[in-house]
């Protein structure tokens, strides 16, 4: 009896033995299965981070390389504009001009005109100093008092700001007619030049609005009719 329950036993071990052992077999795959799926995911998923980070990169590169060209054309641009509006101003101061500048007739009636000659930055000033010269037709008469010294011209937009000493205003010869003539001797020899449409005057710095009776604040256009017909 004792013999048959060892046989008996002894059968149910080995027969739960390869059950155990196909147990294991299969846990152990299934483990390997599932730590090969997951190395895989993990390499793939760095794979992935790894070329998202290299396409950025080169996007950030490329975003980077198009605003440098970006820049650098805008800057050439700009340079380039300044550069060829330099060069026009230069030649422009350069270029000779014959323009007229006027005196009063014999009479104080009338404006005369004589040429001149002038070029260069400083045009606008020496047109002014020429009208302070004796002129050429002794029977004409010079209106700008000797004593006056011009400051500056400047021209800006058609416009020319003319700023001249206080002697301009107390040194002049004092008569209602000869002060428009005097005003307009000016502003009919500065629009002369091409790019100059108007006259604004100063007396050192200060915007003259009243010359004797004469109104002359804000710009002052050419009046070709105080000029003599022939």
């Amino acid at each position: 009896m004792k013999d048959s329950n060892k046989i008996e036993k002894g059968f149910l071990f080995s027969s739960k033995v390869p059950q155990l052992v196909i147990i294991g077999v299969i846990l152990i795959i299934i483990i390997t299965l599932f730590a090969s799926g997951c190395s895989l995911d993990s390499s793939t998923a760095s794979s992935n981070i790894g070329q998202t980070v290299e396409d950025t990169s080169i996007a950030a590169e490329s975003t980077g390389n198009t605003e440098s060209s970006s820049t650098e054309d805008s800057g050439t641009s700009q340079e380039t504009s300044a550069t060829s509006e330099e060069t026009e101003n230069n030649n422009s101061s350069n270029e000779e001009v014959t323009i007229n500048v006027y005196y009063c007739d014999q009479t104080g009636e009338y404006l005369i005109g004589e040429a001149r000659i002038l070029s260069g930055g400083s045009k606008y000033v020496d047109a002014i100093s020429e009208m302070m010269k004796e002129p050429i037709d002794s029977s004409l008469v010079k209106l700008i008092p000797e004593s006056t010294k011009i400051n500056s011209v400047t021209v800006k937009d058609g416009m020319a700001n003319v700023d001249l000493s206080k002697n301009f205003v107390d040194d002049r010869f004092v008569s209602d007619t000869i002060d428009i003539l005097l005003i307009y001797s000016i502003v009919n020899t500065l629009t002369e030049f091409p790019d100059v449409n108007s006259v604004e005057f100063y007396i050192d710095g200060v915007s003259l609005e009243i010359f004797g009776q004469l109104d002359v604040k804000g710009p002052l256009f050419r009046r070709s009719d105080l000029i003599k017909k022939d």
